[in-house]
């Protein structure tokens, strides 16, 4: 079983560019990149947000239209 890594609070800072709850939340809902919201407030990101989005969409590209071309 792997451990699940979190991206420290400089390391959401430098990803969102925003040093405020609010601001980093917003950018990382917009960025469609997956998080937490902490009891405390603060966003939270696991590094497998960001780097298993990668592989995810590798997996997926055998995507089919079901329209009749």
């Amino acid at each position: 079983m792997s451990t699940i890594e979190f991206l420290t609070h400089a390391q959401v800072c430098e990803l969102t560019g925003a040093r405020t709850k609010a601001g980093q939340i917003a950018v990382l809902a917009r960025n469609g990149i997956r998080h937490t919201v902490k009891r405390n407030g603060w966003p939270c990101v696991t590094t497998l947000a960001l780097i298993g989005a990668k592989e995810q969409l590798k997996q997926h590209s055998g995507w089919q239209p079901r329209k009749a071309g």
